[in-house]
């Protein structure tokens, strides 16, 4: 495998080589964030646990002059052994200006418990204030916001979650090639590995295998193993005409 990144201190400062490596070998992250999902109306998701579907999410696209609003909307349940095991029940909205993230707000009963997350763009300071209901503090304003419409997710080292605000610092593995099916239809894609750990060095982390169409440049698929295989599969894409 490829690894796209590496974790580098708390500090996580940029490599400039893996960055040039990146863009000659993966130019479709070159375009302009705003420039490419302006022409989706929505993406749907299902939501898969151990191959059987117990939700959704979706999200819309909105463009208004120079900003990019990008709304979701996510509700999925499942049990173990008769015990309710995740209830999720949320919305969010992150706005976009020229392609640059400057505020990002969400709600969501977890388990009967209520989750929020508000950021906002300092760009004096270059970084995001964050308000949310696991993490209050900064964070520079190279992080992403952690949803799976937004294929950026593979550049960032450091993720906010959508839920709770809280941080996650992440490895990216370039893995292969494939050609993945859905449904009937088949798609080239590029298929990444990223490895999540809520400290550097920490030993405890978590696993994500994502698959990138190469032509529309739409994550198609995510799956991870934790209390049974998850899978995050697309459905349906809608584009403006």
């Amino acid at each position: 495998m490829f690894k796209l990144f590496k974790f580098q201190g708390n500090k996580l400062p940029i490599n400039s080589i893996i960055f040039i490596i990146i863009f000659l070998i993966y130019p479709l992250f070159s375009y302009p964030h705003a420039n490419h999902y302006n022409k989706f109306k929505t993406i749907e998701m299902d939501v898969l646990r151990n191959g059987k579907k117990i939700g959704h999410n979706r999200y819309s696209f909105q463009n208004q002059n120079n900003l990019l609003i990008v709304k979701n909307e996510i509700s999925f349940a499942t049990k173990l052994i008769g015990i309710n095991l995740l209830d999720v029940n949320g919305s969010s909205t992150e706005t976009y200006e020229n392609g640059k993230l400057i505020k990002f707000k969400s709600d969501t009963i977890q388990n009967k418990k209520k989750k929020y997350n508000e950021l906002i763009l300092d760009e004096n300071k270059k970084t995001f204030k964050i308000n949310g209901s696991s993490f209050n503090g900064n964070v520079t304003s190279n992080a992403i916001v952690g949803n799976w419409w937004n294929h950026n997710i593979l550049q960032s080292k450091i993720i906010v979650s959508p839920l709770s605000g809280s941080l996650k610092f992440q490895e990216v593995y370039f893995v292969s090639k494939e050609i993945l099916k859905i449904d009937s239809d088949e798609y080239n894609v590029s298929k990444f590995k990223i490895i999540m750990k809520k400290n550097i060095n920490e030993k405890k982390k978590e696993e994500f295998n994502v698959w990138l169409d190469e032509k529309s440049k739409i994550i198609l698929k995510v799956s991870y193993s934790k209390f049974g295989d998850w899978e995050y599969i697309v459905k349906k894409i809608e584009k403006f005409n």
